[in-house]
């Protein structure tokens, strides 16, 4: 564990299994010989906390002080924040090593020299063995810088955020390896990997379920109404509350199944034995590999790194690993993880030394195979943003291009076929795709997107295609509450926050819709469909000059737009009173929808054409009469369909586009359509 030439920092929960000073979670710094060494205040240790923590393990001077001093004047907190990295500074000497590296702007820990047992609990939980969970939960000894709370509120405040992100990367590292009861080694890994999470947290259920489904597999059954009881005694101890039924009947499920006790191959048999609901649906697996970007002068290749890294953590769709964790001796393997049919990959981060230029290569794990191997020279882009979301795209495009394969069931492939099925914005692919998430949320009704897609759903289907003969669609405060629950489920994920803008801009609380459309825009700056959304959200919403920013963005991060496009940015000209650019783009667009036309019709009417867009509906009049005929348009109120098609909140803006539907109305509804 400690090694010849680096220092180990012990912090909160994680201490050293050899260590016999136990500080009940307080941080020790430990020299060579795993000797503690004094520092003088705690604010100097909870800097190394911090930047242990953060990327890159750098920080601004600034934003240090800021967060440890930050009642005192800017001049003084930067003079206690040089006062504790020069008692770090003596305890460095006295440890024998120097791993807190300051600049005139920045301070960074030296990752050749800092090690810390948060380290080595997550390489022990990615080997996840059983000798491997019980040298975990040996390391654990309470919160993340237990007693640390009090020391700054700035600090405090990222502290508790802080404990719930160590505990949550921990125990879904730990949950990777139990999702299947093994019992091939008399389920000792199982029993370790149960016991190390009810040391993290003893009134975690899922984690007594574990445990009480392997003692029913292996015929244990005194031993697994045992573990119930601890549940119970815990779950009312802690939470105040009682075990879930779905704990009480795994009882039932294995006393009804004698063959689960002979089975050859559990994996034949898991599903029988597994939860039926609120499952966690896996993702694609990256591991990120970097070689020599640790230097100073290397910043620029470090900040590519980590721009490519939050890109892609953005879109939340992965489960990306740093190779850090593992150690050089133990870097992932070109294979694939048993049993995962999602996809494991490999992204290589190299800088050649000779030319200044970053390597940057992707693997696919199962074969060793290079999907694309490209050389960066970031003097030929605009910015270090520019240049990594090229390569997010092409990731993300490959990743879950390969999951659109109707062949492959698994639950994150069929939500990647939904998704890829509500683009097309054709009703009958609407339908397929609600067909789809209906099948997801049988199983995993704690998966956000399920409700998100299924509010943008329904509300194409209540202001654009009303399906004949089908059921009624959701009634708009019903697609609103659906839109409220994915965001409660999960409100960092842009999709949920772009379903909640789009419901809250028809239920005309327009304010609160411009808002959930800037947070969708931050959550993620590098995915072109979600900018395009937004940006056409802001629009409708009035924001004209951020849409049209975010709009320009979004096309300038795509290789080929997708004719989808081209429809939003007619609606963001649109807005813009740019009819003539408007039009321009909407030419370009399939019209496969009702509103498409009526945006074509009403920029054609807002730039003094009227005759030419009354050439438009005739032109096109069978093509669209069939539209209405077959989606049950024709049988729709107009002046409800009129308010519904209407998305801008502008008052001249929707003045202007009243034009198009009033003529749209009067073409296609006829003597109904009321003037």
């Amino acid at each position: 564990m400690q090694t010849s030439d680096s220092v180990r920092f012990k912090y909160g929960e994680l201490m050293a299994v050899a260590s016999c000073f136990a500080c009940l979670g307080r941080p020790l710094l430990l020299s060579r010989n795993e000797d503690p060494v004094a520092v003088k205040t705690r604010k100097a240790l909870a800097i190394m906390g911090y930047l242990s923590r953060v990327n890159s393990m750098s920080s601004p001077r600034e934003m240090l002080s800021d967060l440890l001093w930050s009642k005192a004047e800017r001049t003084k907190a930067m003079q206690s924040l040089r006062q504790a990295l020069r008692q770090l500074k003596t305890a460095e000497d006295e440890a024998g090593f120097d791993v807190v590296r300051t600049s005139t702007g920045h301070v960074r820990l030296d990752p050749e020299t800092f090690s810390s047992d948060l380290m080595t609990v997550l390489t022990l939980l990615e080997r996840g063995r059983a000798d491997d969970f019980r040298e975990a939960e040996g390391l654990w000894r309470g919160d993340f810088l237990a007693g640390f709370e009090d020391i700054d509120p700035e600090f405090s405040d990222w502290l508790q955020v802080e404990r719930e992100r160590v505990r949550s990367d921990v125990v879904t590292a730990a949950f990777k390896h139990l999702d299947q009861i093994s019992t091939v080694d008399g389920g000792l890994q199982v029993e370790a990997g149960g016991r190390f999470l009810l040391k993290i947290d003893p009134a975690l259920e899922s984690a007594h379920r574990v445990l009480i489904r392997l003692y029913m597999k292996l015929g244990q059954r005194e031993r697994a109404e045992q573990q119930f009881k601890a549940c119970e005694r815990e779950m009312r101890l802690h939470l105040d509350a009682e075990p879930d039924e779905e704990t009480r009947s795994l009882f039932e499920e294995n006393d009804n199944s004698d063959a689960l006790p002979k089975a050859k191959n559990f994996e034949d048999v898991s599903s029988s034995i597994t939860t039926n609901n609120d499952d966690e649906i896996r993702l694609p697996e990256i591991s990120i590999v970097t070689t020599a970007l640790s230097e100073l002068s290397l910043l620029d290749a470090r900040n590519l790194k980590d721009e490519i890294v939050a890109g892609l953590s953005s879109f939340r769709s992965y489960d990306l690993y740093q190779a850090e964790y593992f150690g050089d001796a133990k870097l992932p393997e070109a294979t694939l993880v048993h049993g995962h049919d999602l996809g494991s990959y490999l992204l290589r981060f190299r800088h050649n030394e000779r030319n200044g230029k970053i390597a940057i290569q992707y693997e696919d794990r199962a074969d060793g195979r290079i999907i694309f191997n490209e050389i960066v020279d970031l003097g030929q882009w605009e910015s270090i943003q520019a240049a990594a979301s090229q390569t997010i795209s092409r990731i993300h495009l490959f990743t879950t291009g390969k999951l659109r394969n109707t062949n492959n069931s698994a639950a994150f492939a069929r939500w990647c076929q939904a998704e890829a099925l509500m683009w097309d914005f054709d009703p009958q692919s609407d339908l397929k795709a609600l067909q789809l998430l209906n099948e997801l949320e049988e199983r995993y009704s704690n998966f956000s997107m399920i409700f998100s897609a299924k509010a943008m759903i329904n509300l194409k289907q209540l202001t654009h295609y009303p399906i004949e003969n089908q059921e009624p669609g959701l009634a708009m405060d019903e697609i609103l509450s659906l839109s409220e629950h994915a965001v409660f489920l999960d409100p960092w994920q842009p999709m949920n926050q772009r379903a909640y803008g789009w419901a809250l801009m028809q239920s005309k609380m327009s304010d609160q819709a411009r808002r959930a459309f800037l947070q969708a825009g931050r959550l993620n700056s590098v995915d072109p469909a979600n900018l395009m959304s937004v940006a056409e959200g802001l629009a409708l919403s009035g924001d004209v000059e951020e849409a049209k920013d975010k709009a320009q963005l979004a096309m300038s991060l795509v290789t080929t737009v997708p004719r989808v496009f081209f429809e939003y940015y007619s609606n963001i000209l649109f807005a813009a009173e740019d009819y003539e650019a408007s039009l321009q783009y909407i030419e370009k667009t399939s019209l496969k929808n009702m509103s498409g036309l009526t945006t074509r019709i009403a920029a054609l009417i807002c730039a003094g054409k009227e005759d030419e867009a009354l050439e438009v509906l005739q032109r096109y009049n069978d093509r669209y009469a069939s539209m209405v005929q077959n989606t049950g348009l024709g049988q729709q109120d107009p002046e409800e369909w009129g308010k519904q098609v209407n998305f801008f909140q502008d008052p001249k803006t929707r003045h202007n586009y009243d034009k198009g539907v009033d003529l749209v109305k009067r073409f296609f509804f006829g003597d109904r359509a009321c003037f």
